[in-house]
Parts: C-alpha cells; sequence; structure tokens
C-alpha cells in the first residue's frame, strides 16, 4: 500500500499508529524519504510506503527504476483535501507518470472549503468517472459565473444536491461524535484583549486612510482592500510587517491576555500562533515555551511530539500552516490559545483538531484572543459561517463598513479580492 500524506503525518503519524495497534504492528514500513525507504521500494520489501504530496517526483523516479511497475496494490490519499487544487502539476504528474491501482481511498475531516474542491480529489479516486476529468466541464456543469472576469463561480440551483448524488456510492462520512459519544466536547471563549484608546485611534485611522504612521517614522500603507484587511489583522496580532518585510511593534494586549490564560490554566497550553512576529514576540515573553518550528528534522519533530504528548512541556507553540493536519497531540492537553484567526475554515477546523480527538480524556477549552471592535470580530464571525474564502474576506470588508459607518474610497473600491489566497498574502509573514 501507498500512503501520500502531508510531511508531518508521514514522519509522526502512521509509525506510530501502526505500533498501538496489535493487529498492524507486523506490518513493514518503509518512508520513500530515507535511503532505506527507497531500497525497499525498489525492492517491494514492505507493505506501507509512505510519501509527502511534494515529493511526487521522486515516487515517479522510484516508479521508472523498477521499469515502470509498482510494488503496492493500494493508494491511500491521507488527507486528501491537501491536494483538491486541479491545477496541481505534481497531481497531474501522478496520474499521468505513475501506474493507477484499482483500489483507492481518500481521508479527510475537512473536504472542502468550497463545493468546486471536491473535483480535485474525487478525480483522484476515480479518474474522473463521477464528476469528469475535466474541471472547466465541471465548472461549467455545475456552476455558474458570479463575476464577470469568471473569478468566482457560485453552484447552480440544486447543484450540491446532484453533485452529492454522483459521489455517494464511494463516500463514507463518519462522525467522531456518533462513534465515540463520550468524547469530550471543544469549548470555544474569545477573550477580549482590549486595545488603549490611544492604540485604537490608530488602528481606525489606518482602518479608513490606509495609512499607518508609526513612532519611528516608518509609514505602513494598504495597497488594496485585500492588503488592508491583512494589515488590520496583523496590527491586531501586535506588530505589523513593512514593505521591507521588518514587523514593528504596535501593542502586546494578547501576549498580557495570553500570560493571564497560562497562569490560570492548569497542565500545557497548546498555542497557536500565525506571524512569524508572534512567534518571536512569544520567545521574548515565554522563555518556558518550547516551539514546534524548532525541530527541523523528522527526529527532532518527533521527540517534541512525544515530550508534549507526555506532558513535559508548558507551553507549546506551533502554527496552523504547518501542524493543522493530522497529528495526535491530544494526549500533551486540553487547553488551546488563537493568537491571532486564519480564513481558512479547512485549517481552523484541523487545528482544533490536534486535541479534540479520540483519546482525549479532558473538556478542551479554545481560547480566541480578540481585540474587539476590530476585524478580529469580522473574521470569527464570517469563519463560523463555513463560507468561500473569497466571500468571507469580502464579507469581512463588509462588516467592517458597517461597523464603522466609513463609506470605501479609492482602492476600497476595487472589490476585486476574488482571487485572494490568505496563504499568499501571508507567504513570508506567516510560520
Amino acid at each position: 500500500m501507498l500512503v501520500l500524506a502531508p510531511l508531518r503525518v508521514c514522519n509522526l503519524v502512521w509509525k506510530d499508529e501502526a505500533d498501538t495497534w496489535s493487529s498492524f504492528k507486523h506490518f513493514r514500513i518503509a518512508n520513500l524519504r530515507t535511503p532505506l525507504g527507497r531500497r525497499a521500494f525498489i525492492g517491494g520489501m514492505a507493505d506501507i510506503y509512505l510519501l509527502n504530496f511534494d515529493s511526487i517526483p521522486l515516487l515517479i523516479k522510484l516508479v521508472e527504476k523498477r521499469g515502470g511497475t509498482v510494488p503496492y496494490d493500494m493508494i491511500v490519499y491521507d488527507e486528501v483535501d491537501t491536494a483538491k487544487s486541479p491545477d496541481s502539476k505534481r497531481i497531474a504528474m501522478l496520474r499521468r507518470e505513475v501506474p493507477q491501482v484499482k483500489r483507492r481511498i481518500g481521508m479527510t475531516g475537512t473536504p472542502m472549503d468550497r463545493l468546486v474542491d471536491l473535483f480535485a480529489q474525487f478525480r483522484l479516486l476515480d479518474g474522473g468517472e463521477r464528476l469528469g476529468r475535466s474541471f472547466q466541464h465541471f465548472k461549467q456543469t455545475y456552476f455558474h459565473k458570479a463575476d464577470y472576469m469568471g473569478y468566482k463561480w457560485d453552484a447552480n440551483d440544486g447543484a450540491k444536491e446532484l453533485i452529492e448524488k454522483r459521489i455517494c456510492d464511494i463516500t463514507i462520512t463518519m462522525r467522531a461524535s456518533e462513534w465515540m459519544p463520550d468524547m469530550p466536547d471543544a469549548r470555544v471563549e474569545d477573550v477580549e484583549a482590549k486595545l488603549p484608546s490611544d492604540v485604537f485611534d490608530k488602528y481606525r485611522e489606518f482602518e479608513k486612510e490606509l495609512v499607518l504612521e508609526l513612532k519611528n517614522s516608518v509609514a505602513i500603507t494598504a495597497q488594496s482592500a485585500a492588503s488592508l484587511v491583512m494589515k488590520l489583522l496583523q496590527f491586531t496580532s501586535g506588530a505589523i510587517y513593512d514593505e521591507n518585510g521588518e514587523y514593528h511593534d504596535v501593542h502586546d494586549c494578547k501576549i498580557a491576555a495570553l500570560k493571564k490564560i497560562v497562569k490560570q490554566t492548569e497542565g500545557p497550553v497548546l498555542v497557536v500562533a500565525v506571524f512569524k512576529h508572534e512567534h518571536a514576540r512569544l520567545r521574548k515573553a515565554f522563555p518556558q515555551a518550547e516551539f514546534f518550528r524548532d525541530a527541523k528534522s523528522p527526529t527532532a519533530q518527533k521527540q517534541i511530539l512525544d515530550k508534549w504528548n507526555a506532558r513535559k512541556i508548558p507551553i507549546l507553540v506551533t502554527s496552523p500552516f504547518s501542524a493543522s493536519h493530522g497529528l495526535n497531540m491530544q494526549w500533551g492537553g486540553s487547553t488551546m490559545v488563537w493568537m491571532s484567526l486564519i480564513y481558512s475554515h479547512r485549517r481552523y477546523v484541523q487545528m482544533l483538531a490536534r486535541l479534540a480527538r479520540p483519546g482525549q480524556k479532558s473538556t478542551v477549552d479554545v481560547y480566541r484572543l480578540m481585540c474587539p471592535g476590530t476585524v478580529d470580530d469580522a473574521i470569527a464571525t464570517v469563519l463560523e459561517s463555513k463560507r468561500d474564502t473569497e466571500d468571507r474576506l469580502l464579507s469581512a470588508l463588509m462588516m467592517l463598513e458597517a461597523a464603522r459607518g466609513m463609506g470605501l474610497e479609492g482602492d476600497h473600491k476595487d472589490r476585486t479580492p476574488l482571487k485572494f489566497e490568505p496563504e499568499k498574502e501571508l507567504e513570508g509573514f506567516w510560520e
């Protein structure tokens, strides 16, 4: 069996899971990123082969060395939603150059942010039998253009039901609450980190004028609607980046709120930090904290994960971009604190599931640090709505308008952040 999964899931989850269950301990598991694993693949000497999605080119080279054959008869796509892009070159290489096997399984707890996300995932499983082989044909069949540029497509009436009917014969939905009724719930609480009046005045001025003057004579400018929301989110997080990628401290309200939570909490705390500057500032504020990003190798990552699950780390700082999928962290604690929220509902839900998952013995307490009256409120509201990523951004802007009673002028009139991709907007700034 070949398992394609996110890198950390390959390195930290599958081997441990096999060792946990007596029925699977005898399986020979080979990680294709290691020399030993590659030799096992070429010689067909393992039962389970592990590889991350980004290393598909390596798989193709190994298949070539075997003369175009594969030593497995089944593929499991773990966290298949990470392969949801229909334009992925790596997935295209996989479909084109690696022999297909009949048994294919895709697993995910968050199959989509948008209905169109299902296309590429199911094409991996059935070769396009149910939803078609062409993404353009799929969109034209079930969706219609929502803007003249064709950036945004809305589902036709009844499209959701039609798609569900097409894929239902190969889809199994399992909810932990149904199969494990005793699994603890997760309680989400928004904790106010109120900005001082002078800082809040600067926030509102930046929100309105698109320009923020800092104490050191540095001017921060938001160039577009998408940029404005991102800059405001940086502002509420406590620091803001200039055009050179350097961050400038604005306030420490969320750091102070986190200190109170840590002081009042019995047991380890998992801190979710989005921006790089949050990690840097948390190092100064919490010298006892450990950082998942410091573990560069698979061995080091396993060590820090094992240490966390042994409850030997009082504060572990991680990122929703590197640890949201697949990792078992439920034994290390039951308290999670979000320094800042993210747009991606999929990553948000996956991150919550690192603690709120089978094996957790306590109710999971999730604290979201929020600066009231700011973009934090807007992001939280639209995040809960589970709308498309693009819709969330536009909704956030509209909510800001309504809350402030301000008219969007200049760059704000350009309501076309429809190709806005949060993770690309954060590139270089997030962990």
